[in-house]
């Protein structure tokens, strides 16, 4: 009887040291699949942080007629990581009339491929419907603008309301970074 009772209360302990050897191997399993899941979390947080530097080169730049386009050169530059592109150069156009008082604003952008980018543009604030032409290796491509006032109303002209343009060209790599050159134009009034 005295065996019977020993090998029942083995068997028991068998049973219940596999009960919690399953336990512990489930677990270790979760504690794995966590570890995994807190390593991909790290090694995408430790990629790049993509830097870049933009400045609008031309001179004192100035509109002299309604016609004639306004031409710069935007120098941008991105961090060489591939997990900086594709970038984008964006224009953030902001109409004031006088006084300072905002008339309206609206942004276009275009994008930047290469390291270093010399972007060739011609901005034209009296007209939106081909505010910015830039060349594009041999192509001239150009983009309209739509301009909103504070309520979100488009503003069809505001040339005809605005004594002033105040520009922000920002290149924005796309995994952060972000650069700012600024552009000031006086807009007199002339004849179209």
């Amino acid at each position: 009887m005295m065996i019977g009772t020993l090998l029942f209360f083995l068997l028991g302990m068998q049973d219940g040291s596999q009960a919690e050897v399953s336990r512990l191997q489930g677990e270790v399993s979760r504690l794995s699949s966590e570890l995994d899941s807190t390593r991909a979390a790290l090694q995408a947080e430790t990629r790049p942080y993509c830097s870049a530097q933009i400045h609008v080169q031309g001179g004192a730049l100035r509109v002299t007629a309604a016609d004639i386009p306004v031409r710069a050169n935007i120098l941008s530059m991105v961090s060489s990581s591939s997990d900086c592109f594709p970038s984008d150069i964006r224009f953030t156009a902001t109409y004031f009339g006088a006084g300072e008082s905002f008339v309206c604003s609206g942004n276009i952008g275009i994008p930047q491929n290469q390291n270093v980018q010399n972007t060739t543009v011609e901005l034209r604030p009296y007209e939106l419907e081909a505010f910015l032409k830039w060349w594009d290796g041999a192509t001239l491509r150009q983009q309209s603008m739509v301009c909103r006032d504070y309520q979100g109303n488009d503003v069809r002209n505001p040339s005809e309301l605005a004594t002033s343009l105040q520009i922000y060209v920002s290149v924005f790599p796309r995994r952060g970074g972000l650069a700012t050159s600024e552009i000031q134009l006086s807009l007199p009034r002339v004849p179209r």
